[in-house]
């Protein structure tokens, strides 16, 4: 359902796929490591952030991502929303990561 991931100056945007409008509010965010970083779930939606992603988050202003929806008859992508990730969950999730990937 995700299309891409864009780094932005205050977190990343999400480019969600045709039709995607998010089912609840966007505050039940839960995370899952993998082999590649973490998986973002949100709304229903999963969202892989490989490590680079990661490591952007945690030395950009903010830690946002932004919702896109793809439209490609629209001259501008319509905005579904955002959400707030704080750095220290950011952090911790990093720290986590960078321990198990040598255990894999």
């Amino acid at each position: 359902m995700i299309e891409k991931i864009l780094f932005v100056s205050d977190g990343i945007i999400a480019i969600m796929g045709n039709g995607y409008v998010p089912a609840e509010p966007m505050n039940n965010v839960v995370f899952d490591l993998t082999e590649y970083g973490v998986e973002l779930r949100v709304s229903g939606v999963q969202i892989p952030l490989p490590a680079e992603a990661l490591e952007h988050l945690e030395q950009t202003e903010g830690t946002n991502v932004h919702f896109y929806e793809s439209d490609s008859y629209a001259l501008v992508a319509p905005y579904r929303g955002c959400i707030e990730i704080s750095r220290d969950e950011i952090l911790k999730l990093k720290g986590a990561w960078e321990y198990i990937r040598p255990h894999q």
